[in-house]
């Protein structure tokens, strides 16, 4: 992950955050909904709508 900054870190970071916190999204909405459901797919809904 190059950044033409200089601040390389940065954009590492970043998608460290939004990955764990998609997983937060993600295991909030499966306890809410009592364990139903597959934890994997609604991570992978999180990032889809990160991404756009």
């Amino acid at each position: 992950m190059e950044a033409a900054t200089g601040n390389e870190g940065a954009k590492a970071r970043a998608v460290s955050a939004t990955a764990f916190g998609c997983l937060d999204a993600a295991s909030i909405t499966w306890v809410a909904n009592d364990g139903e459901g597959e934890i994997m797919g609604m991570y992978d809904e999180c990032l889809a709508a990160v991404r756009g």
